[in-house]
């Protein structure tokens, strides 16, 4: 008998990257002998393509790498990592938490019985792809506008919820120091009504939302679009609900490793976005980290090095 994990787990891959699933169908009696087995692949296992470098699935299938690449441009896409990415898009929207986890175990027994690459080397080989579709996908022209928007804004609100709360708490923290009206939401409540009462059309607004897309996010986005605030919407697809809200977009890709997002591209870009626009105006820069500094030292905030752990219980002579 089926556990009932499992069974979940069958009906939401039926789900995955349905205009692929549906495309493959229609076509495949009209592929050639070796296009016909990587479809019949694909149709037995979509969530593989999650995973599987096209090295993988060229030897699964028994083809050549040139083949699965023109039989991606067969099917509409610019390549392999397109076809992936879709495939990828669709599990991070449409899977559960639990979903993803059972996936990924599916997946990791399958990498244990062929010697295949550790988590630890996923999660990194996941990461660097990541970064490297970064620079691919952010326009300079694009991320210069962006910097001119920040620094044309009387006050900058930043958004994110759920997992997303980290990347908005981390960019916010690191723009205040530098900007004196940010703000930071994660949610509803006293503290968003008193920050929605203080945009104008000056402000600018971050919206950070990768999938499963919180809810929330988009409604603090409609408040602030009301506003008539300018959005910038940090996000992983075209399709994202944050998109018909921004002013601009950039799309970030995060690919999908487990239940855990991965994060390390859009912190590299919320990084690059502080670092671009501290150097804008240098002096103004260097007088807010001053006032920082000052804070910090005054309050005793940090450690210095060489100093006694406060925390530690002096030891009492017997």
């Amino acid at each position: 008998m089926a556990k009932k994990g499992s069974k979940a787990l069958d009906t939401a891959m039926a789900s995955i990257a349905p205009p692929l699933i549906e495309k493959l169908k229609q076509e495949i009696d009209h592929f050639t002998p070796r296009q016909r087995g990587l479809a019949e692949f694909i149709l037995q296992n979509p969530e593989s393509l999650a995973f599987l470098t096209i090295t993988d699935l060229a030897k699964k299938v028994g083809v050549s790498e040139a083949t699965v690449t023109r039989f991606c441009g067969t099917l509409g896409y610019d390549g392999f990592a397109h076809l992936c990415r879709e495939v990828q898009e669709t599990i991070q929207s449409e899977l559960s938490t639990v979903g993803r986890f059972q996936l990924v175990r599916t997946m990791g027994r399958h990498s244990v019985e062929t010697r295949s690459p550790s988590a630890f080397e996923r999660v990194l080989s996941t990461e660097i792809d990541n970064l490297i579709n970064l620079t691919q996908t952010i326009r300079t022209v694009d991320f210069y506008r962006c910097v001119d928007l920040m620094a044309a804004a009387d006050r900058i609100c930043v958004i994110g919820s759920m997992a997303s709360s980290c990347l908005a708490s981390y960019f916010g923290y690191m723009l205040g120091k530098i900007f004196p009206e940010v703000d930071v939401l994660h949610g509803h409540g006293g503290k968003a009504s008193t920050v929605y009462n203080r945009l104008s059309q000056k402000s600018l607004v971050f919206l950070i939302s990768f999938p499963r897309y919180p809810k929330v996010t988009v409604e603090l986005g409609q408040l602030a679009v009301q506003k008539g605030a300018k959005i910038i919407g940090i996000t992983n697809s075209p399709v994202s609900p944050v998109v018909p809200l921004a002013t601009m977009t950039f799309l970030i890709p995060i690919g999908i490793i487990s239940f855990v997002d991965a994060y390390a591209a859009p912190i590299a870009f919320l990084n690059a976005l502080v670092t671009e626009f501290s150097e804008r105006n240098p002096d103004a820069t260097q007088q807010s980290l001053n006032l920082f500094d000052e804070y910090v030292s005054r309050e005793g905030l940090f450690i210095k090095s060489g100093a006694k752990n406060p925390g530690k219980r002096s030891e009492l002579p017997e």
